[in-house]
């Protein structure tokens, strides 16, 4: 049973974010499925280790985006993201040196990634939305 599905209110309107953040929800529901199987910490810690990496690559993409199209709220998205890192950060710490996983872990990656995403993300996907369709179409 995974964590959380992918569903069209996860849609920010940029293809590249979405198929990132897609990554990020494989990667949540990967470690969650082995969590759920019962699998050996190495093996846990593989999946949190590939979790912890891509969202990394995957906010420094995010904000370079950002700055792409000037978008005015990057200041506090990227302390969004610093709060965020900072927190995986802690759960990575705590996980690492007792091995174990608790259910609060679970609890913070779904409501991190569906909370962010139609929270704060959407907002840039809604300035380049209406950038793309209020541009002047192209003259012949």
């Amino acid at each position: 049973m995974s964590l959380m599905d992918w569903n069209e209110k996860l849609n920010v309107g940029v293809d590249q974010m979405n198929d990132q953040h897609k990554v990020i929800l494989t990667y949540m529901n990967t470690l969650y499925d082995d969590y759920q199987a019962n699998k050996p910490f190495p093996v846990l810690k593989s999946s949190l280790d590939s979790l912890k990496d891509y969202t990394i690559k995957h906010f420094k993409e995010e904000e370079e985006y950002m700055e792409s199209i000037d978008y005015d709220g990057i200041a506090s998205h990227k302390i969004i993201h610093e709060k965020l890192l900072k927190t995986l950060g802690e759960h990575y710490k705590n996980i690492t040196s007792t091995q174990k996983f608790h259910d609060d872990f679970f609890h913070f990656l779904k409501f991190w990634l569906s909370s962010h995403i139609q929270g704060i993300d959407v907002k840039y996907g809604k300035l380049i939305n209406c950038l793309l369709y209020t541009s002047p179409s192209p003259r012949d």
